[in-house]
């Protein structure tokens, strides 16, 4: 006689039930119609510089002094994935973001034991913590944690939030994220990563104030974690003792004004690759280090260098000033990107369009005597005269008043045209710099420079430097002189006799031939040299 009785209680809150049963339904339509949250801020990440064998030149600081490299999924080891997921979150790819068989199970136990000691964060509340900076440790906390969580399923694929987990995990100290913890403990890239290395990264973020390896102590604790979790058979225990951390004191920081540059060249890139060869590179460091040594007598304390393989274009080796930390000479300050007046570097190009213009060969006579063109009237800089001359040893000898006059009779491209079609924007227009253009009146960089000086050995082809091993854009290759006139030119500057100065125990006349120019900027501020093998 109840049961009609139960049935009309149970029609009544019929309602209510379904409502309750729907809830986590209706939550769910709801997280989709809101915003989609940003999961990683890649700009404000660190970036991995390393030359062109893989070597790590410089690991960059974010503007939270956090050590965080951005790295995609396929660029992480399977080794890695799997240690994580197998450790972390078995059930990662079956959850909504939480798991509610790990939420009751940690209760029970905490609730037995009277303290917490199993965890019940999935991969997502772990995300949800480090990209919101929760804190957990309350049930409020834990509340909004698993509410982020949530959402973020909503929103994103398994492998965004396991990518962005494995970028946001915490790896001990202001590391964060499997890249830069990978380049930190163990100078190299997660990619190359060995299975024992791979499986102790994966244990460090569950508690990485005690396993973080930047201590003596957390090093041993987390080969003891390792051997716990790894180390069933013997030779699993072996590979733990196998694992060796470096500190981040050992951290290189190599050719510095080279990994700002790529990094202002490609922002978007956290991982580069660069064509810097660090012999080369440590090299040149050495010799501009000696020279200085010796020119401080005569006021000389700064310097730049700059080496290019003219075959490919690669810059090798690449100083923007003698010592980047130096506060004195404004050491941070990148010359070879400066812009300067370039003195009387710019000539040879001049006779190269005067040779292919029909003007001159390069034993046409040239008059080298006083000259005027209405009110300017130039000098050379030895404020001497030698009359006639070879347009070869004009152009040795760097007389202003025979490459001027060439200027001058220059058709179609002249001077001012041929640096617009080599991509050298100057900031004024032609009648601006007048026949002054010809003696360095312009400023341009090092690495502009360069690049016109390359069209020697490359037939007069104008080519884009060269600065990642891979992934660089290719540009159709632009003819600025003939062959023949980009030959000639660098046929003169080989007749160049050699400084008779030796630098680092070398002596530059005994060298093999090269062809070469130097130049005086206005003012007497800047001496350039530019050489070609």
């Amino acid at each position: 006689m109840n049961n009609p009785v139960w049935l009309s209680k149970t029609i009544h809150h019929l309602p209510k039930l379904l409502f309750f049963l729907c809830l986590p339904l209706i939550f769910w339509l709801a997280l989709g119609l809101s915003p989609k949250p940003l999961l990683f801020n890649t700009a404000n990440a660190s970036y991995a510089v390393t030359d062109k064998d893989g070597h790590l030149l410089r690991l960059s600081l974010t503007s939270d002094e956090k050590y965080r490299l951005w790295t995609p999924l396929p660029e992480l080891p399977p080794a890695l994935l799997e240690a994580t997921l197998h450790y972390e979150d078995r059930w990662f790819y079956w959850h909504p973001g939480i798991n509610p068989i790990a939420l009751i199970r940690a209760a029970g136990f905490s609730l037995i034991n009277g303290q917490r000691k199993m965890g019940a964060s999935t991969l997502t509340m772990q995300v949800a913590r480090q990209r919101w900076r929760l804190k957990t440790d309350t049930l409020i906390g834990k509340i909004k944690q698993m509410t982020y969580a949530v959402w973020l399923e909503r929103h994103f694929s398994k492998a965004e939030i396991l990518t962005a987990y494995l970028n946001l995990a915490p790896y001990g100290a202001n590391i964060e994220g499997v890249g830069a913890a990978s380049w930190l403990y163990f100078h190299r890239p997660p990619s190359e990563l060995s299975l024992a290395q791979a499986r102790a990264l994966a244990l460090i973020p569950q508690n990485p104030k005690t396993r973080a390896p930047v201590t003596t102590a957390g090093t041993e604790n987390l080969r003891q974690v390792w051997r716990r979790v790894y180390g069933s058979r013997s030779d699993q225990n072996r590979g733990s003792e196998q694992l060796w951390f470096h500190q981040r004191a050992e951290l290189p920081q190599l050719a510095l004004h080279f990994t700002e540059r790529l990094h202002q060249l490609y922002p978007e890139r956290h991982s580069l690759r660069s064509t810097l060869d660090s012999a080369l590179q440590k090299q040149g460091e050495q010799v501009l280090a000696n020279y200085l040594r010796q020119q401080q007598t005569w006021g000389i304390n700064n310097a730049a260098f700059m080496v290019l393989d003219v075959r490919n274009m690669a810059v090798r080796a690449y100083a923007g000033s003698a010592n980047y930390f130096d506060a004195n000479i404004h050491g941070y300050v990148n010359g070879l990107k400066a812009l300067r007046s370039p003195g009387s570097t710019l000539k040879p190009f001049i006779f190269g369009l005067a040779i292919d213009q029909g003007l001159i060969t390069p034993d046409t006579r040239l008059k080298d005597t006083p000259l005027s063109f209405g009110d300017y009237q130039p000098v050379n800089f030895e404020r001497n005269y030698y009359g006639s001359l070879s347009a070869s040893d004009a152009l040795i000898r760097s007389r202003n008043i025979p490459a001027i006059s060439l200027m001058a009779r220059l058709q179609k491209p002249d001077f001012w045209q041929f640096l617009q079609r080599a991509k050298i924007p100057l900031a004024k227009p032609a009648a601006h710099y007048g026949l002054s253009l010809a003696i360095g009146s312009a400023e341009i960089s090092m690495e502009q420079l360069l690049g016109l000086y390359a069209l020697m050995p490359n037939e007069g082809r104008l080519q884009p430097l060269r600065w990642l091993e891979q992934g660089e854009k290719q540009t159709e290759n632009q003819s600025l002189l003939s062959p023949a006139a980009a030959y000639l030119l660098k046929e003169i500057l080989s007749e160049n006799p050699r400084p008779k100065h030796s630098y680092g125990g070398r002596n530059f006349s005994d060298s093999p031939k090269v062809a070469w120019k130097t130049g005086t900027s206005n003012g007497l501020k800047d001496a350039w040299a530019v050489g070609i093998m």
